[in-house]
Parts: structure tokens; sequence; C-alpha cells
């Protein structure tokens, strides 16, 4: 369906297209159309040719009519009639429109009738400076109120159903731009503005705002009913007239500001007239004991500020900050006297509040100028929550983040005994700022009380909802890990007979998130699953979803490499589409089929380039459906366009994908993937079983590795290499670390999975595998890594590893010929380097400091180093007068060492001969080599000190000397290497990427001048 965007998009440049051909007439008589309907009925076109100034620069003009002070609350054509002179006037011109548009205003000022008001028609857009500008020198110079009407307000009106037909006739409107008709004015709307046009009297009592409320808050939304605003503004003003003062109660009249104030800004963009309403509005709140007069005021505060940003208010910013803090006084003094044990709900209701007002961002001292927007934003949406809801974090907002949390922590901890507290409100607060709020501690404990008050009113599915609408959220802000939370907890709210599909289009969303991380295994996981469950489920509504779930797992095996078994799951997905999807193979209807197509393409292609002895495997594949038939007219089609060699696509594969093209051939089988700085090489024997149970422990690996990425696990910068094996008859759970100071090797037994297999030991398993590799990747202490692991589990994480039927039953699809033929066949296409995969910007390894790195105390350490040198000063000035040691310290220098660096190489060189010499052939226990150690790192050289022979300081010995000093710097960090065979590499890396190892302090060139 044609949006009205799109309209509204095809006027404009029609619009403009009227100046290019100087069609003035065509545009004159738009512009009378519009200003018919939308200023006044009462306008006559003006007469007389328009190069010539036969109309005075009048396009039209109006005549009398008294029926509006006759009929006040009358509309239609009385309602938009008007009784002071107007004028009308339109230009195309295209350019130097502010001197355009005051020669007119002279022309019309100083002929023909007294004018009070002009309506000015452009063909182009006008600035809303230059219009303002324009606007005060009317006033000023020609004692006249002008209003401009530019091209995008013309497009607004023309796209209107009322209007739309002008647009049609005399611009060229295509039908299929026109947009579907609104339904007609609601019944009830209509009777309510005929009761109220045909009461007698003042409207003065509760009963009568209710019912003013009602139709201004429908004129304020429907576009199809916003001609009768200034209408209902009317009704609603007669409120708050002083002669309705005593008529009135004031509870009422305070209401009606309320009403007034949100209906003008968001309807006519503005809060000309209207400021001081909030004044005393928020006056009032700040005496009452009323807790929804409280979060009143600060909602018309919320307005305010979000007009203020916009340009749209007068008021300052130190004003707006001043009155929240009125109201937020108020609550605070309601709070302390309220005994929250004996008044639960009050209790509640005003923490709510509170949270409202902290909700508010801190815009103290911040100066706007005058007309301009503080940032750009959509005129339409003008509450702060929409305004400000795009950005990244509190701090950017300036929202006050731990009062709020501490706020919403006290209701939360309330809200089990405040039974007749209504949460929606707040939940909807929390909902919209979800990504800015999803990083504090508090964020999961408060989300799951609120769900749960939901919940327990609404049901599941409504607590379902919210989570996709966080999840919504914070992907719109970048955050596709908290996004995945909020996801995986919708699935287990929707998991319902009712609900069913909303969990397996969960489950599909979560496959499709993790794809994006670049984590195929934990998609592909997520995809089977999502396709038994819809398979089994047997519900017309859901069993739809199969194919989606089958051509999901097709493009998971597809981004893992896995070439062999991508093509046989584009046949079961196929199948399954053939079966359950209407209209199956139309590919405008369902696009996902040419995606399916493309990839398949692809490994055809790179079959037919480098693995030719694999075109009869995947022909016999694809031949199950025909789509043989199909795929390889689209290689010769497109073959001669495939300029890459072996090499290049291998790398441009596994820099893309995250893996090597047809991994899945050969005798062994390679997982691979990257995240949080650990590059990932799984291996297995490559056999049904084998292969089932290593895709298991990567898809677990990937799943956890993204739930404690935003708890930074402080991982080391190094691969991992793991060999998966099946346990024999004699299993004993067990990790292998093997021997490797360049990666963690490790060897991997795992279960295999029969019909008998109790699904509980294998997940423990799991866990227990990837929990003790993730210990030594990390750089924190065990008991950090575990307490890490333990807040997973509170969060749900179990749900998110075993949720449906064990891994092995829901990928095992492809049977045992099909694993024995790929591995028989083929091999894997292998780049010319060591490329590592690259992983997704979610998941790339932190450059920020670690947890509890002080720069300033690192700064000190270092300047420690530097003290070396007078300890050491001798040996210094030894090495530095030796051509061939100061040619190695100025090579290492070269290749990025610092000062300190070679400080510490030489200092630790030079201390580990001389404990050495100290030992001689004595006891060399710990206790006498730590004993010998400490007398000597502070013992200053003197010239009786024994000569190191110099070539101790070869570049090889200042290297490894090197080496182990980051260990032992990494430990006074506070990190923690659980190694028996450390990689030095991999822990330089982290030192240099997050611990400042690449700093320097201010100090004298330890090479000049010697």
């Amino acid at each position: 369906m044609v949006t009205r965007v799109e309209t509204e998009t095809f006027i404009r440049f029609q619009l403009d297209q009227l100046g290019a051909q100087n069609r003035h007439h065509e545009f004159e008589n738009i512009c009378f159309r519009i200003a018919q309907r939308r200023i006044s009925s009462n306008i006559l076109p003006a007469t007389g040719p328009v190069s010539s100034g036969g109309d005075q620069g009048r396009d039209g003009e109006t005549f009398f009519s008294s029926l509006p002070e006759e009929l006040p609350r009358a509309g239609g054509f009385v309602g938009r009639a008007t009784t002071e002179p107007l004028v009308m006037a339109c230009t195309i011109q295209r350019t130097d429109l502010g001197s355009k548009v005051k020669v007119d205003l002279k022309k019309i000022t100083s002929q023909g009738q007294p004018v009070a008001r002009i309506a000015y028609f452009l063909a182009q857009n006008m600035p809303v400076g230059t219009r303002h500008d324009l606007q005060e020198f009317a006033r000023q110079e020609h004692e006249v109120d002008l209003e401009i009407f530019d091209a995008m307000a013309i497009a607004t009106f023309l796209a209107e159903p009322d209007l739309v037909w002008v647009a049609e006739k005399m611009l060229d409107l295509p039908s299929n731009l026109v947009p579907a008709n609104e339904p007609s004015l609601p019944q009830w709307y209509q009777d309510l503005q005929r009761r109220i046009r045909t009461s007698d009297g003042l409207l003065t009592t509760a009963g009568d705002f209710a019912a003013v409320r009602a139709g201004l808050r429908h004129a304020t939304h429907d576009p199809d009913a916003q001609n009768d605003l200034a209408e209902w503004l009317q009704y609603a003003q007669s409120l708050v007239h002083p002669r309705s003062k005593d008529a009135v109660p004031e509870d009422v009249q305070m209401k009606a500001r309320y009403e007034i104030v949100v209906a003008t800004l968001r309807g006519m963009e503005t809060l000309a007239n209207v400021e001081g309403y909030i004044d005393e509005f928020v006056a009032y709140a700040a005496t009452t004991s009323v807790a929804g007069d409280l979060q009143d005021a600060s909602a018309l505060i919320s307005y305010w500020q979000g007009a203020w940003a916009a340009g749209l208010a007068t008021t300052t910013s130190d004003h707006l900050m001043a009155q929240l803090q009125l109201i937020l006084q108020r609550v605070d003094e309601l709070l302390a006297d309220t005994d929250r044990e004996v008044y639960p709900n009050a209790t509640a209701h005003l923490l709510a509040a509170r949270a409202h007002i902290l909700f508010h961002p801190d815009v103290t001292g911040m100066v706007r100028t005058p007309g301009a927007p503080v940032r750009k934003t959509d005129t339409s949406d003008m509450s702060f929550q929409e305004i400000l809801s795009r950005a990244k974090s509190a701090e950017e907002l300036k929202i006050r983040l731990d009062p709020l949390m501490a706020t919403l922590s006290d209701l939360a901890e309330l809200l089990p005994r405040a039974r007749m507290f209504p949460v929606q409100t707040t939940c909807d607060l929390f909902e919209a700022f979800s990504p800015v709020l999803a990083a504090h501690g508090n964020y999961e404990m408060i989300r799951n009380a609120l769900d749960d008050a939901i919940g327990s009113v609404e049901g599941d599915n409504a607590v379902a909802e919210r989570c996709r609408n966080r999840a919504l959220s914070l992907f719109k802000s970048d955050k596709p890990l908290l996004a995945l939370r909020e996801f995986h907890k919708a699935k287990i709210n929707w998991f319902h007979g009712d609900t069913l599909r909303g969990s397996v289009l969960a489950m599909l969303t979560i496959s499709s998130v993790y794809s994006d991380l670049k984590l195929p295994h934990a998609a592909k996981k997520y995809a089977l699953t999502a396709a038994s469950i819809a398979v089994s489920s047997q519900d017309p509504d859901v069993i739809d979803l199969v194919s989606d779930s089958l051509i999901r797992a097709f493009s998971t095996c597809y981004a893992a490499g896995a070439w062999l078994d991508a093509t046989a799951f584009s046949q079961l997905a196929l199948r399954a589409h053939g079966t359950y999807v209407e209209d199956a193979f139309d590919h405008e209807q369902h696009p996902e089929l040419v995606g399916l197509d493309f990839h398949q393409t692809m490994i055809c292609m790179a079959a037919r380039k480098f693995r030719p002895e694999l075109a009869e495997t995947l022909t016999n594949l694809l031949s199950a459906t025909d789509y043989d038939k199909l795929i390889w007219p689209y290689v010769d089609e497109l073959e001669s366009t495939f300029a890459y060699d072996e090499a290049s696509f291998a790398e441009t594969s596994l820099v893309e994908l995250g893996a090597r093209p047809f991994s899945d051939t050969g005798l062994t089988r390679s997982l691979t993937f990257s995240a949080l700085g650990t590059h990932w090489n799984i291996t297995c024997a490559n056999d049904r079983a084998t292969v089932l149970a290593a895709e298991r422990f990567a898809a677990a690996a990937q799943i956890l590795l993204c739930e404690l990425a935003t708890e930074d696990p402080v991982l080391l910068d190094e691969s991992v290499l793991v060999e998966i094996r099946l346990a024999g008859p004699q299993y004993r759970e067990r990790v292998d670390l093997r021997p490797d100071n360049n990666q963690l090797s490790a060897l991997v037994t795992l279960l295999p999975y029969t019909e008998n297999t109790d699904a509980d030991e294998l997940e423990q398993e799991i866990l227990h595998a990837v929990g003790v590799l993730l210990i030594r990747l990390s750089a924190l202490s065990q008991e950090q890594v575990l307490d890490m692991l333990g807040d997973a589990f509170s969060r749900g994480f179990l749900t998110q590893l075993s949720f449906g039927r064990p891994y092995d039953e829901t990928a095992g699809l492809l049977d045992e010929a099909h694993y024995l033929h790929a591995s028989q066949v083929g091999r894997q296409i292998f780049d010319a380097g060591n490329t590592t995969p690259k992983p997704a910007s979610s998941l790339e390894q932190p450059s920020f400091f670690g947890p509890s790195f002080s720069e300033t105390e690192w700064h000190d350490m270092i300047k420690e180093r530097y003290e070396v040198s007078k300890v050491m000063g001798f040996t210094l000035a030894r090495l530095l007068r030796n051509a061939t040691c100061l040619r190695i310290l100025e090579e290492l220098r070269a290749e990025g060492w610092l000062d300190w660096h070679l400080l510490l190489a030489v200092f630790n060189v030079a201390t580990n001969y001389r404990i050495s010499q100290e030992l001689g052939d004595r006891s060399r226990s710990r206790e006498r080599v730590q004993q010998v150690s400490q007398e000597l790192v502070n013992r200053v050289e003197t010239p009786y000190t024994p000569n190191i022979p110099l070539h101790h300081f070869s570049r090889e010995s200042l290297q490894q000397a090197f080496e182990l000093a980051t260990l032992t710097i990494a430990v006074r960090l506070g990190l923690h290497i659980d190694r028996a065979t450390p990689n030095f590499h991999g822990v330089r890396r982290l030192l240099d990427r997050r611990y400042g190892f690449t700093q320097d302090v201010p100090h004298d060139d330890l090479l000049a001048g010697q």
C-alpha cells in the first residue's frame, strides 16, 4: 500500500516542475483550492493578467462574512470563514524567494483594500529561519501578519483525502500514488461534536470537560478530524476563561490547561500563547497531594523540553529544570510522609511519578538560539521520550541514571504488594528508554518485575510483546547482544499453543541475529529448533514457517562454509516450501527464494572453478528437486564475471563469511568463528555423530560468548584450536589441554547422542567443556569467571542453550551416507596466508581500558621502570658503548619497543644472571630464589659490581626476558593467566589493547647521546 510519504514526495517533485515550466496559473489554481479548504471558505480568486500586475499582487482575497460571529460554535464553511481581510499570494519563482516575497508585500499593501493577513504559497521549500524573518519584516514594515506555505506544506495538504483530487487533476498524480481513504469520522465523534455545538450555556462541569477532552484528543491525532482542532481548542479555552473561574472547579481548569497545551503542541506544532498554562499547572501540582497531578506536570514539562529543543518554545533551560525540581521536591516530600508498608499502592504511584521526573534530561546551562532547534528532530514527535530515545547512552541524554534506576528498583520491589498500581505507563516509559537503561546493573531486575506485573494482569503474550518491542528499540540503537536477551525471553513467553507462531518467529529472529553476528552454528541451532517445533505443531498457523526455518538453516550452513550440507538443506527447504506455502515458487511473493538461488549458484560456481570433482556431487544432490536445471544455467550465465582465483576467493570468504568454502569435505571437518578477540577452529572427524557433537559444542560456545560479551570477560587475543572426539565405552568427561605457547589448544571428548541419551547430561557436559576453555581464555580469575557464569544463569542462559529438542536430534536431518560421501570427496578451499575470520563489530575485542585499570597508577608504574636506569647504570653504559648491543636495542625500538620496554628486558636479563651467579651450586629452592631475588632487585650497581658478559644481552635473550616480564606485569595489573604454557603474544596483545602497554611517560631518551 502506498504511503503518504511517497505521495508527498511525488507532489513536491511536480510542484518543482511547475516552476521549471513557468506554469504560474496552474500553481495559482492549486493554492486557491487549498486556501478555500484550509484557510478560509470566503475567499475569491483575483482577476487580471498576472504578468502585467493586473491582480495587484493578489492571487485571491476574502469577502465579508458575519457567520463566524453569529454561529461561534459552527463548523464547515462557517467555522472556516474569516471576518478579517486576508489576501492570498503565490509564486513559482525558484530562487531569491526572500526578495520576491518582500516585493509582493509592498505591492499588496500599497493598493486595494486594507489587508490584515497574507497567506503566501511557494512552489519551493523555505527554511524556518527565513520564514520567521519575513514574518517579522511584514509586521514591522507593513503591519500585516504573514503566513508562508512552502512546497512541503502544500504537498502535505494535497496528500490529504479532501484535497488529493487537486493533485490528481492539476499535478497528474497517478492513481497508484493516491493514499487509501481513511474511514470517515467515527459516529461517536460526530455525535459528540453535534451535542457540544448545540448545547446551551457555558461548559463548566467535569462531565463537560470529559466530553471536550475526548473530542480534542481525537481531533489532535486523527488527520480526518484535524480541521476541527481549532474548534475544540476554543471549547477547552472556555473552561479556563476568566469568566469561568468561579463556575469551573479548579482541578477541572487545570486538567483543561493540560489538554490545551498538549493539543496545541501536537496538533499545531507550537506553544504560542500556552506556555503560561504549563507554569500554572506546575504551581498547582507543587501544592497537591495527588500523584497523578504530579505525573501530569512531569509530562507537561517533557513536552515543554521537547518543544524547547525543537525551537518551538520561548522558555529557558534553567527555567525548565527549576520547574522540574519543584515537582521533584513535592514528590520527595510526599514519599517521606507515606508509610510504604501501610500504603504500598500510594507509594508506588509516587515512585512512578518520581521515575517519570528523573527520565527528563538535565538541560541545565544549555543554550538554544531563538528559533533554532538544539538538535534536528521530526517536529511531529514532540515528547522528550520520542525525541531523545535515539541516543545511545544515558550520559548522552544527560539523564541522571543512578537516581532513576534506584527509584525504579524501589518500585520493582514494591510491585508484588502494590496490586492496585497500574503499571502500564511506567512499563511504556521503561520500554522506550530500554536502549539507554539496559547497560545498568539493575536493568534485568527492574525489567523482570515490570514484566511480572504486566503478565499477572495481561498474560504471557503481553510480556512477549514488550520483550519484542524492547528488542526492536535495542536493535535501532545498535545493541544486538542486548536485543538477543529480549528475544530469548519473548520466545519463552510466546511458547503456548495460541501464540506458538510468535515463539517460532522469535526463534527465527534469534537465528538471524546470530547470523549477523557471524556465529553460524548458534544460528543453525535456532533455525532447526524453529523447524522442529513448527513441523511438530501441525498448526496451520505455524507450519508454513517450516520452509522459512529450513531456508535459514541453508543460509547458516552457507555462512559456515559447509557447502555440501547447505546444498542438501536446499532440497529439504524446497520440498517444505512446495508443501506448506501458497504460491510456493513465486519469487516476488517469496524473496527468500532469490537469496537461496544466489547462494546455491555461488556454491556451484566455486565448485566448477576450484573443485570440479564436486560438480557431480552437487548435481546429484540438486537433482532431487530438479534444482540443478535452474542453478547450472545461472552458473553458465555468470561464470564470465567471476574474477576470483582460489586464494583470493578463500580469503574473501573467510573475511566476509567467517569460514572457508567446502569446509565440510574431506576426512576432517573444521568449524571456524571469531568473537571477543578469540579465533576458534574446531576440528573433528567428518562422520555424522562427531560432526553433530562438534556443531553442538560450537553452538554452545557461540551462545555463551554472546551472553558474556556485555559483561567483559577480558579474553586474550589468540587462536583457539579444539579437536572434538566422541567418547568410547570407558567415557569420562574431560578437556585435555595441549601444551602450546602460540594458541589455546585442547582435545575435548563428548558423549555421542543416542535415543537413550540424557539431554541434561549432554547440556552439563557442554557447559563444563566450554567453561573450562573460557576460564583459560580469560585474564580474570577463575572466581570472577564463575561469578559471570552464575549471573548468566540467573538471567536465563540455560533457556538459550537448551530450548526444544537436543541439537543432535533437530539437526540430524541428513543421513550417514551424506557425511560419508562428504568425507570422501573434495577438500576445503584454502587461502594463501593465515587469514582469521573477522568478527562482527558487536563482538570485536573491546578497546576500552580493562576492569579496575587506573591510567594514573599505570603511569606511576612506568615511571618505576625508568628508575631501573639508576639501579643498573654501569651495565646500561656498557651496553650503549658496545656497537652490537646498541644496534640490537635500536632495532628493537624501531620495531615498536618503548624505552621502558628495553629497560625492563635488560633489567630482567641482568637480574636473572646475577641470581644464577649468587646461587651457584647451592640450593635453588623457591624460597631461596625469592630471597636472593629480593636482595638483588634494588641493589644499585657500583664500579665494583662484577660485569655481566655482554653476549647474555642477545636479541633472543632480551625478547625472552620481555615475554616473561609481560606475565609479571599482567599479574601486577590484577590479571590471571591460568596456563601451564601461556601464550605470551596473546597476553602482550591484550596489554597493548586494553592496559596501556603502548603508553609512555616523559623521560630522557635512553639511547640519545650515548
